[in-house]
């Protein structure tokens, strides 16, 4: 049996780009619209998608010094990620099948892409040009 976390009847399945929670954590604007995401995942409204290769990049990105983001607040969200997150560990695709300019960013795709689930960024530039890649600015 597979327990899904508690969430809203319309539900969207997401995966968030790094930089989304870093917008959001920096944010002094609980209004911004990386902020409102996060609280919509928070209340149940939408459902995070991640896998092992994006939980450490949140985990490093996230603890980076230059970013100065609350220590504190880093811990608690990526503890609620990490309890509240659909896990899956899709086959990675490749470059010949999907071009990416960074390979950091294939994780990324690649779970969107098996749990056809949007994948929120802020930027089309960092994804291959697919139905799933969705600006945070087609959200709010």
């Amino acid at each position: 049996m597979i327990l899904l976390p508690l969430c809203g009847k319309n539900a969207m399945i997401v995966v968030i780009d790094t930089n989304i929670l870093v917008n959001a954590i920096k944010s002094n604007n609980t209004y911004s619209k990386a902020a409102i995401l996060i609280e919509d995942i928070l209340s149940g409204k939408h459902l995070m998608c991640i896998s092992t290769d994006i939980m450490d990049e949140y985990e490093d990105v996230l603890h980076r010094e230059q970013l100065k983001l609350d220590k504190s607040l880093v811990d608690w969200l990526l503890a609620w990620i990490r309890c509240n997150s659909i896990w899956i560990e899709p086959k990675p695709t490749t470059q010949s099948q999907v071009e990416m300019q960074d390979e950091d960013d294939r994780p990324f795709f690649d779970v969107a892409k098996c749990m056809n689930a949007r994948l929120i960024t802020r930027n089309y530039k960092d994804y291959p040009v697919h139905e799933l890649i969705t600006l945070i600015d087609e959200l709010y």
